[in-house]
Formats: structure tokens, C-alpha cells, sequence
């Protein structure tokens, strides 16, 4: 794959949705990959009829993302879906398959960092044999599990050292920037720069802090810690995608941007369109393809 390629994301849609609409949301950003969400992309048809509906649509998979999840106060729970969806990656013909860390009652980065590089383990073993990359997103305090602040995703410095203590090449950074400006971090100047060694995938959004009593309409509003957000179309929030762009280029980073707006369905194939050709603009601009003359003498 030369240079970076637009996905579209599944999650925007629900159990009872089926891939249907996923297909939909590409031919909107006339794009040809998409992250399928597991398992609820496959509830309505199953997994088969989902894979090959994306197949005959000429979509590839360019993520398997899941819930699951591997810290926590027990233990680690999402082990099971993680293995499934790794065997499915490598089934569907991806390379990737997303988690998230978890969270706890207490703030211990130390003994976050050891207990999921424990659980993470096997995990790996199982990757390597399926050639598969494990990539942990990011993220912020989006429905009010993580009151303290457990989870080191939304510490840059934290996230660093998780991936310096596992240090393999089958684990990375799912880059949510968007997450990372809802956990009152500065995506630009105080993750992207630290994190960019493992970034191996990314979510494209886009939002700001909530000024009016409720969300513009059609898109939804977050809260975490006392600070509300809200989504808002591709390149009028507080996210500085060019620059972003141009560190994840100059990095050498060549995969997918996977667009998720996260508005409500009756706007979303619009929204889609218009994201997937704000995005290409900024790429042209600032992360040209190295097999295109024209944008190759770009020197910024």
C-alpha cells in the first residue's frame, strides 16, 4: 500500500443493522476498505454472509475492531472475543484487529501496564501465527466507566511505556485524535510527537468543546470529566488534521485513516462524503503519494 488509504468504520451502525449500510458508507466516501465491527456487524447475517455481502461490494477489511477489553478489576474478559476476531482478521485477508485497555477503581499506570503486557501475552503468540497486529485505541471517558481516570489510553506518557515494555511488532496505536482531545490532551503537540514510533493505525474524526446547550444537529455530545465535546463535520473542530497528517507522513506511515463522523444516520452518508473529500484534500496537500509525480514534488 502506497501512502495513506481512506476506510470507513462500522461502528456507526447497530446490531440489527447488518453490513448493508457499511457497504453504503463506503460508496459514499468511494472508498474500498472498511473497519468491520465484531460482533455486531455480523449479528443480522452472520459472519459469512456479512464477509462475502463486503466481498461482492469489492470492500476490503482493513480492520477487525472489537470491545473487548484486558484490564480491569477481574480478570481479563476480553480475551476470548480478542482471539476470535484475530482468527477472523486473518480469515477476512486484514492484518488488524482493535482493543481498548479497560479500567479499574484506582489510578496505578505501574501495575495497569504490567498486568495488561501479562494478559496481552498469549494474545500475541496467537497474532504472530496469523500475522496480525493487535492495536489498542485510545480513548477517553465516553459513557462513565472511568470515573478516576484508570485508564493509561488517555495518558500519552503512560501509553509510551506500555509499548516500550511489550515492544513487539505485532502490537501498535490505534492514533484517535479526536479521543485524545476529549481526555484534555493535545493530539498534535503532546501525543502524536511521543507515540508516533508505534502508530499503526488511525481514526479520523472531528470535535470541539461544547459552547451551546446542546449538540448541533444530527451529531452527538460526550462528556468526560467535567468537559463536554461534540462531533462535528470533518475540518471545523479543534483537531488539526493537516498537521497530523503531515507528522503521520513524514513518520512514514502508510495505512488506513478510517472515518468514523459518529452523527446519526439520517446525515451520515453526507457527512461521509464530505469527510472522505476534506481528508483527501488534506492529504494531497500534505502527505502526497510518493507514485504520483505531480504531488511528489511536494516539499513541505
Amino acid at each position: 500500500m502506497q501512502g495513506m488509504t481512506i476506510a470507513v468504520s462500522g461502528t456507526e451502525f447497530t446490531d440489527a443493522d447488518g453490513v448493508d449500510g457499511l457497504i453504503e458508507m463506503a460508496r459514499s466516501a468511494q472508498c474500498d476498505a472498511v473497519e468491520f465491527w465484531y460482533p455486531k456487524n455480523a449479528q443480522k447475517n452472520g459472519v459469512d454472509a456479512a464477509l462475502h455481502k463486503l466481498a461482492r461490494a469489492g470492500l476490503r477489511i482493513a480492520c477487525v475492531s472489537t470491545p473487548s477489553q484486558l484490564y480491569g478489576p477481574g480478570e481479563a474478559d476480553g480475551l476470548p472475543l480478542l482471539h476470535e476476531a484475530i482468527t477472523l482478521a486473518a480469515r477476512a485477508g486484514s492484518n488488524r484487529v482493535n482493543t481498548y485497555f479497560g479500567h479499574a477503581p484506582v489510578v496505578d499506570d505501574k501495575r495497569a501496564i504490567a498486568a495488561y503486557a501479562d494478559a496481552l501475552a498469549p494474545v500475541l503468540d496467537h497474532a504472530a501465527t496469523e500475522n496480525v497486529v493487535v492495536v489498542l485505541e485510545n480513548e477517553f471517558d465516553a459513557f462513565g466507566w472511568d470515573p478516576v481516570g484508570s485508564d493509561i489510553s488517555r495518558r500519552p506518557a503512560a501509553l509510551a511505556a506500555l509499548f516500550a515494555r511489550v515492544d513487539s511488532p505485532w502490537f501498535g496505536l490505534n492514533f484517535d485524535a479526536a479521543n485524545f482531545l476529549c481526555a484534555a490532551v493535545s493530539p498534535a503537540r503532546d501525543a502524536l510527537p511521543l507515540l508516533l514510533p508505534w502508530v499503526r493505525y488511525a481514526h479520523v474524526k472531528d470535535v470541539r468543546r461544547a459552547s451551546a446547550k446542546t449538540p448541533p444537529d444530527g451529531w452527538f455530545r460526550y462528556t468526560d470529566h467535567g468537559r463536554t465535546y461534540d462531533t462535528v463535520p470533518l475540518g471545523t473542530g479543534e483537531l488539526d488534521w493537516p498537521a497530523m497528517i503531515g507528522s503521520l507522513a513524514t513518520s512514514g506511515y502508510d495505512g488506513y485513516l478510517t472515518l468514523e463522523p459518529h452523527c446519526v444516520p439520517s446525515i451520515l452518508l453526507a457527512e461521509t462524503a464530505g469527510a472522505a473529500d476534506h481528508l483527501r484534500d488534506v492529504i494531497k496537500i500534505h502527505a502526497p503519494s510518493r507514485d504520483d509525480p505531480e504531488e511528489s514534488s511536494y516539499h513541505g
